[in-house]
């Protein structure tokens, strides 16, 4: 993944090569300048002693060249960081620091940057450059030297710069280059993108009180520094100083009526705190002021709708259907809120209305579980049949989903009778075995599960689902235990940290006769994924192990996350003579 850090001071990725052609054929102009015949009648300004470089220097930076032109960057990159190291020239060292940069190379960056700037000691890339590689190579403290000169030659600009980028960033990446910054605020007291920078640092650290400090500060040197008036209202918020966070924002927006950023964390922040018609007064008013910035209310739409402000939400998606805004996308997330709704009918009217592309197929997919789900068979069927004539590539898939529609509400013998249809016509088809295989489990007929899985197997050695499913079927449902312990023995290696295995290896080594080995793999399990099938298996080794109250903490907290679940239940009436923990 290529990280932000490292985004060149170029927009395109030609702009690079360009910038390498321009430097190349410098180069091997000045080499090739040939010696004057007779002397000038006036003497001239003397030239730049051009460089000296050998055949073989030229050869390798010509080989350099046409490796970019045909986008081997890797390999321009060798031969550019080679001939900077040996010939030590800065303006080779300029190409190839940019190189290992944008391919994301820091600790190549640093060495190669270092010979650029011993050339060209104040030149301002070069420390933004070594700076960023500093600070992604984890030198915090080196980073600081290249910053303070930024601060020193151009501070507003550079930080800016820096402090930006930095939202661009991983989280380890953020927290590095904030830290290096914030280090600098003692030495450059003056400096506000510092003091925001420090309150920054603050923030990810928990210190809420110093950030708020620092924050005042930046303020205090730039009244309008816009980010540190943000931040100031976040803060408050974080510290539950609501009211004066409210205020805040007041006084900002009675200032500046239009200041868009400044708005939308109002309504944010709102909406985090319930406040939904406050919100939706705010969003009128946005809507009001900025009419064209149809992405901007689309992403508070879905904002809204995460914090449960649907009604609102669905209205402004209604608007922006109606104004020709990326009508496929309204339909699906007004189709999910009707769904949030419970309101089906309205979801699959929405779904069906989708246009093209894959968007449509999923939502057609969608508007048939739906359908099934109320019963609406025959529009189902129909809908999933017109599918598949229309998406022959995707005919497998569309089988199996279909058959997991009748699987979610129980109708096992349909969904049975729909994979020996598709299985009919790819018989090897695994995802349809796969399927087939578990509407068995359903049905109880282990020998046709069976058969499905080995299918798989023969096909796939190594299908780490497929071998968990025999062999915790077998560990569960059969006395062939030490064979279902190779199974599961063969999927934990290729998925040791698979909450589903480490189930499974704890319940096959449980009905192996050895709970305390069983024991860590449940508690694992349960750690990683809370689910109620863990949960019975867990509780029923710890009982048996003498830890009954620790068995009925994890069965009442597998019912409090899942009420509704059936597994549970059965496990604590078998051991304990009732139903409940």
């Amino acid at each position: 993944m290529t990280n932000t850090m490292f985004a060149l001071p170029f927009p395109r990725r030609a702009a690079l090569l360009a910038g390498m052609f321009a430097t190349f054929i410098t180069l091997s102009g000045c080499a090739s300048r040939p010696e004057p015949v007779d002397e000038p009648a006036a003497a001239a300004p003397a030239e730049p002693a051009a460089p000296s470089y050998s055949a073989q220097t030229f050869a390798d930076l010509l080989v350099a060249e046409v490796s970019a032109q045909r986008n081997v960057l890797g390999v321009t990159l060798n031969y550019y960081s080679r001939e900077a190291i040996v010939s030590r020239d800065p303006k080779i060292a300029e190409q190839a620091t940019r190189l290992a940069a944008y391919l994301d190379d820091p600790l190549l960056a640093i060495e190669l940057g270092d010979i650029w700037l011993a050339g060209e000691p104040d030149n301002i890339e070069a420390h933004e450059l070594l700076a960023i590689a500093r600070i992604h190579a984890g030198d915090v403290a080196g980073a600081a030297g290249h910053i303070d000169f930024l601060l020193r030659t151009d501070p507003d600009q550079a930080l800016m710069r820096l402090v930006s980028q930095s939202r661009g960033l991983d989280s380890e990446g953020s927290t590095a280059l904030l830290s290096a910054l914030a280090s600098l605020t003692e030495e450059h007291p003056k400096q506000a993108p510092l003091w925001y920078a420090r309150a920054l640092h603050q923030q990810q650290q928990g210190k809420l009180e110093a950030a708020l400090t620092s924050t005042d500060k930046a303020l205090s040197l730039n009244k309008q520094h816009e980010d540190a008036l943000l931040l100031k209202a976040r803060l408050l918020y974080q510290m539950d100083r609501k009211d004066r966070a409210w205020r805040h924002l007041s006084s900002l927006l009675r200032r500046y009526p239009d200041a868009k950023r400044v708005r939308v964390l109002y309504i944010r922040l709102l909406l985090e705190d319930g406040q939904r018609r406050e919100a939706s007064e705010q969003l009128a008013e946005l809507t009001k002021r900025h009419p064209e910035d149809q992405e901007l209310r689309f992403s508070l739409a879905l904002f809204g709708m995460e914090q449960g402000a649907r009604k609102q939400a669905s209205s402004t998606l209604k608007e922006l259907l109606d104004e020709g805004f990326r009508p496929d996308d309204m339909r699906l997330y007004l189709a999910r809120a009707a769904e949030l709704d419970e309101d089906p009918q309205a979801a699959i009217e929405h779904y069906m209305q989708v246009g093209s592309g894959e968007s449509q197929l999923r939502a057609r997919v969608q508007a048939a579980r739906l359908l099934y789900e109320t019963r609406q068979d025959a529009r189902a069927a129909e809908l999933m049949a017109q599918l598949r004539d229309q998406q022959p590539d995707q005919i497998p898939a569309l089988y199996a989903a279909e058959a997991d529609m009748l699987s979610q509400r129980q109708d096992y013998l349909p969904a049975m009778a729909l994979l020996n249809e598709a299985l009919h016509d790819f018989p090897d088809q695994t995802d349809l075995l796969y399927a087939r295989s578990m509407v068995a489990e359903k049905l109880d007929n282990l020998g046709q599960l069976e058969a499905d899985l080995r299918r798989i197997l023969e096909l796939k050695p190594d299908d780490s689902v497929a071998l968990n499913a025999l062999g915790y079927t077998l560990a569960d449902r059969t006395d062939r235990h030490q064979e279902a312990f190779g199974y599961i023995s063969r999927a934990i290696e290729q998925r040791p940290t698979d909450p589903a295995v480490m189930d499974s290896m704890g319940w096959v080594l449980y009905r192996l006769g050895q709970p305390d080995e069983a024991l860590p793999w449940l508690q694992k399990a349960w750690q990683a994924f809370p689910d109620p099938e863990v949960a019975s298996h867990l509780g029923e080794v710890l009982w048996v192990l003498g830890q009954q109250d620790e068995a009925r903490r994890i069965w009442r907290e597998a019912m409090e996350l899942k009420p509704e679940n059936t597994l549970v239940p059965p496990t604590v009436e078998r051991l304990t003579g009732s139903p409940t923990p």
